[in-house]
């Protein structure tokens, strides 16, 4: 391209295609519209699977899981059956703003997803969601204060798992915290220079996992005359859409703007236990009940007085215990505590993988490489392929894949050996749980849950207008908007350079390799990781 362009990314948080494509003819959301009008709309495919955390990375690193390794909350770790939770460390890889920021451009980056501990950015950054309580949150750190000062009701997240039914309370404040991240960003975009804006709005996202069916309906007007928590439910969406007109004109007319979400949403009816389901078949063993409760409350017990399981680790090994001490403190781990794991072939790990328990690989791998490895993967792959649906015997998992015919790249050993993906079919598996007394559960008080198909809109002096985009995949996103700004793309990204997206074919696109920079500057500590641990509970993923 010839010049350089600002750009500004509105991420909503699971902002379903075909939901916002009703709206918008309804009327709903005139500034989705007139973005949509002047440029392109269409579907952002997610990742496998549609999970907030390989999404987003996804997204800000031009990658898909096989490249970055992340295909849930948690993050591999080498030689154990627990993952810790995912954080920016996880991914070493540069976002599109930290390669645009260290080639000049001025960045305002706000509440994108797992961008804590804090990663340097030539601008502003403000971490979104996992971020710990009582920490130091932006970059640089002196901008904190200042933030309270622009908006003292700013709130990083608001887990909805506390508002069981009380719906128009939970309304009401992911609306307040909705309106101080517009205004913080508002004030931001107008008094801060930038080159590349992005925020992104996680309220959409948390609404639907627990008012889905009221999301569903807020295009019908008898619906909304009806019921008062729809009613609520649409003002949310409707003042969301007049915080992007305020964004918009905050930005201005020469901007390109691009929104964005990590996935789509539909219903869901039934939650589905893949460890419960593997130890019905007999391919997970479980030790005895009480053996599996005693270590739950000998862990909770030892946490209680201070005591982790790293520290039981050290002490051991400082002993001269060593590796012994490790394994058995390895079952204190009450996710792994209950299973026998020399008798186990394979385990499920959030979200949508399974593994074989490999020796070799697994602490206490029971099924060997080879031939032995190849028979486990296939005769798992025909039991789940003849999973049916509860609730009507269809066909539950329309896909049933290696991940080797999913994903490639430098990460792909640390991924689960099979993937499977539920599409539109309404059901989840978040869950490890093996001592539940059915596969299938009723899901409390969720009732809408993550789909593959996202949104897309992208509009602006330097992106094309016309017919629906088709064929973007979420981790396309990074490279073309490196283009869009006028910057090399990343030879690490696995995403496509679009030509069909920009104003007269974007011609010229360059590469260049970019380094990782390595993660030894960043992590978090023990107890920040059991903040996060709860944040999740309290979003629904543990």
């Amino acid at each position: 391209m010839s010049q350089r362009q600002k750009v500004a990314i509105l991420g909503v948080d699971g902002a379903d295609f075909a939901y916002y494509q009703r709206w918008i003819a309804k009327g709903l959301t005139p500034n989705f519209a007139k973005l949509a009008k002047r440029g392109r709309i269409g579907v952002l495919q997610s990742t496998y699977p549609p999970v907030t955390a390989p999404a987003w990375i996804s997204f800000m690193t031009g990658q898909q899981p096989g490249s970055h390794g992340i295909v849930g909350f948690a993050a591999p770790s080498d030689g154990e059956y627990t993952r810790k939770v995912v954080n920016s460390s996880s991914y070493p890889t540069p976002t599109m703003w930290e390669i645009a920021g260290d080639q000049g451009a001025k960045c305002l980056v706000v509440n994108v997803p797992l961008t804590y501990p804090i990663r340097p950015v030539n601008g502003i950054l403000v971490a979104g969601m996992l971020t710990p309580d009582g920490v130091d949150f932006t970059h640089p750190k002196e901008f904190q204060p200042e933030l309270r000062l622009l908006q003292p009701d700013y709130k990083i997240d608001l887990e909805w798992q506390g508002y069981k039914d009380r719906g128009h309370d939970l309304v009401r404040d992911q609306k307040a915290m909705t309106r101080a991240r517009a205004e913080l960003c508002v004030k931001l975009l107008q008094s801060k220079p930038w080159d590349f804006f992005m925020t992104v709005f996680t309220g959409t996202d948390r609404l639907q996992h627990c008012l889905h069916e009221h999301v569903m309906a807020i295009d019908d007007d008898e619906a909304v005359r009806r019921d008062s928590l729809t009613a609520a439910v649409r003002d949310y969406f409707v003042t969301l859409d007049e915080h992007i007109g305020d964004l918009m004109e905050a930005a201005g007319e020469d901007t390109n703007f691009i929104v964005v979400s990590d996935h789509g949403f539909g219903p869901l009816k039934r939650a589905v236990y893949f460890n419960k389901w593997l130890a019905d078949e007999g391919l997970l063993t479980l030790k005895s009940p009480s053996s599996g409760s005693n270590r739950r409350a000998f862990k909770r017990a030892l946490n209680a007085v201070g005591v982790r399981r790293s520290t039981l680790t050290s002490v051991g090994r400082a002993l001269g215990l060593g590796d012994k001490v490790e394994e058995r403190v390895q079952r204190l781990n009450p996710h792994v505590g209950g299973i026998d794991w020399e008798k186990t072939q394979v385990y499920y790990f959030p979200t949508n993988g399974f593994f074989v328990n490999l020796k070799g690989r697994d602490m206490f791998g029971s099924v060997e490489p080879g031939a032995e490895y190849e028979a486990v993967v296939k005769d798992l792959m025909q039991r789940l392929d003849a999973l049916r649906s509860p609730l009507d015997g269809s066909k539950l998992l329309p896909i049933v894949k290696r991940r080797e015919e999913l994903f490639q790249g430098k990460q792909l050993e640390q991924l689960p050996d099979v993937f499977v993906e539920f599409l539109d079919q309404p059901f989840e598996a978040f869950m490890q749980d093996y001592d539940v007394p059915e596969v299938f559960m009723e899901p409390d008080w969720a009732n809408g849950t993550h789909r593959r198909n996202g949104l897309y809109i992208g509009a602006g002096p330097g992106l094309a207008a016309g017919d629906e985009v088709e064929g973007l995949e979420i981790f396309d996103v990074a490279p073309n908007v490196l283009h869009l700004l006028g910057y090399p793309i990343s030879e690490g990204m696995d995403g496509r350079f679009r030509p069909d997206l920009f104003e007269g074919g974007g011609s010229g696109a360059k590469y260049q390799a970019f380094d990782d920079g390595g993660d030894d500057r960043y992590g978090i500590t023990e107890d920040e990781e059991k903040d996060l641990e709860e944040k999740l509970r309290g979003l629904g993923y543990l």
